[in-house]
């Protein structure tokens, strides 16, 4: 809870140790593919875009959504959350083919839950139609 404190008063230097400790905890603790150590991850990945350390964003995200693709059923709204999350980054760092594409997965697994998130899948149209615009494409998904 205080780590979830911190974030939100945009301490997030604190933030990260804090989170760093829940996961070196949770590592020892937890089979290797839990959701609780995906959601740690997640939230650290958060941390780091907001500190502009994208690359170590990255890091977390992917092993988040790798964890996330493993213990989840295909159509639950923390993968979504997930790929939707990857192609903000993305798009924040220009690699908007890579944004497109992931957004386009977190749109197909938000509308095949089928019960999607209003805000959640027009945050998404958005984010596609925005890509789009600029003349984004995605020849084939890579992501399944």
């Amino acid at each position: 809870m205080k780590s979830l404190v911190n974030v939100q008063n945009k301490r997030d230097d604190l933030a990260i140790l804090n989170y760093q400790k829940v996961l070196s905890i949770q590592k020892r603790q937890l089979p290797e593919d839990h959701p609780d150590i995906a959601r740690t991850l997640f939230v650290l990945g958060h941390s780091y875009v907001s500190l502009k350390q994208f690359e170590q964003a990255e890091k977390f995200m992917q092993e988040a959504l790798q964890i996330r693709r493993k213990s989840l059923s295909g159509n639950h709204r923390d993968l979504a959350m997930t790929y939707s999350s990857l192609g903000s980054l993305y798009k924040i760092i220009m690699k908007n083919e890579l944004a497109l594409e992931y957004f386009l997965k977190a749109r197909e697994i938000h509308l095949a839950s089928g019960i999607p998130e209003a805000l959640d899948l027009w945050i998404i149209e958005t984010s596609i139609k925005q890509l789009q615009d600029i003349g984004c494409t995605v020849p084939s998904s890579t992501l399944n």
